[in-house]
């Protein structure tokens, strides 16, 4: 693959599983609906339990990653994440519903193991985070168009129409992988899969304070962006009244994620990630606090609401490419092992904190900038605990 083809690979390879979330958002209360379930937060299981699919078996496949090589891992991994929208499109009940909803995350989690290794196979330093900038930005591009596309099929047709959408997308993927995508692990580096290789390495990866302290950080503001991604439907349509306007606005609210990866590309060749971490961070900290002190006294209307999320989106544009980079950055000679790792942790991490917070929701929007100051805070403590800020 040449360079452009490569970027645009990797971006639609990561792109598969953040529409399998991102479609499912406008589609939520239909879910609730159809399947007949008692509370309309019922429904969020459909996304939690993608993300938990996606994040626990990553260990293994970081195993089978380093071990038979990054190719067979990413063309398996489309496989069963287009059985899982086709299960998922089939389901009755939410019992079928979750584990269909698992099955297509178990999937994704291996195309992610797979994807962000080959990266890590040909780039590193400055290189890795500077392609990694460009791919959030394609990236961070879906949930603008997302959310928007979701809701023209439930106008349209059913929710299950979404699921089968993304087996599609995982088919297309399978078929470009299949006649495009080269092995870039040597078959002279590959990892015995002895349960004492196995250990060896993940030892390697928890061993390295920085790069653990960097997916802790990852985790912490995954967290707060999906606590948002559950709550932003009740939001905007229950706090603010938005009606169908609601997935425009969320659009355009996840356009700043885009335009923070984008500026982070620039950015990063002046402050470096470290400084650029340490310095959003902080203000996430200080705008979020004074937001939710100010949604307590009921000051936060849809459009202050809408600046205050655009900033905490941007930042996370910001923060996933250069976090990223700085966890996976000195653990090259185990790749597989430090990006299923980091997989556990991140997404697994975000999902179980972003039901919380979803569930904290109480018809305002305090609970959700609270949030966002405390795990934001709580992430420069981790880092500075680690010596990894400086």
């Amino acid at each position: 693959m040449s360079p452009t083809e490569f970027i645009a690979f990797v971006s639609m390879s990561l792109a598969v599983g953040a529409l399998a979330t991102d479609l499912m958002v406008p589609a939520l209360d239909g879910i609730g609906d159809d399947l007949a379930l008692g509370s309309r937060n019922l429904s969020q299981a459909a996304i939690i339990a993608f993300l938990l699919g996606m994040g626990m078996p990553q260990p293994f496949f970081g195993l089978l990653c380093d071990r038979h090589g990054r190719r067979p891992l990413f063309l398996g991994g489309a496989g069963v994440f287009a059985v899982g929208g086709v299960l998922t499109a089939l389901a009755v009940d939410i019992a079928t519903l979750i584990g269909a909803r698992l099955l297509q995350g178990v999937g994704a989690g291996a195309l992610r193991v797979a994807t962000y290794s080959t990266v890590r196979d040909r780039l590193g330093g400055p290189g890795l985070a500077h392609a990694l900038s460009l791919v959030m930005t394609v990236l961070l591009l879906e949930p603008v168009v997302a959310p928007m596309l979701g809701q023209l099929i439930l106008l349209s047709g059913s929710w299950r129409w979404i699921p089968a959408l993304t087996a599609l997308a995982a088919i297309v993927m399978l078929c470009w992988a299949r006649w495009r995508l080269d092995e870039s692990l040597p078959v002279d580096q590959r990892r015995s899969f002895a349960p004492a290789s196995a250990a060896a390495a993940y030892r390697l990866v928890l061993a390295d304070r920085h790069a653990v302290a960097h997916m802790l950080a990852y985790g912490l503001a995954m967290g707060a962006y999906v606590g948002f991604l559950t709550s932003a439907q009740a939001v905007f349509q229950r706090t603010y009244e938005a009606g169908l306007r609601f997935t425009p606005l969320l659009a355009f609210v996840s356009l700043a994620t885009a335009v923070g990866a984008y500026s982070n590309a620039r950015l990063l060749r002046r402050y470096g990630s470290a400084q650029l971490i340490r310095s959003v961070l902080c203000s996430q900290v200080v705008v979020n606090g004074l937001a939710a002190a100010a949604a307590g006294a009921g000051l936060v209307g849809l459009r202050p609401f809408l600046a205050i999320q655009c900033w905490n989106m941007f930042v996370f544009g910001l923060l996933a490419p250069n976090l990223t980079a700085m966890a996976m950055n000195r653990l090259g000679h185990v790749a597989g092992t430090a990006a299923s790792v980091f997989g556990l942790v991140t997404t697994c991490m975000g999902a179980l904190i972003g039901f919380a917070v979803g569930q904290l929701f109480d018809g305002s929007v305090r609970p959700l900038f609270a949030a966002y100051s405390v795990l934001g805070a709580t992430a420069l403590l981790v880092l500075a605990r680690a010596g990894a800020s400086r």
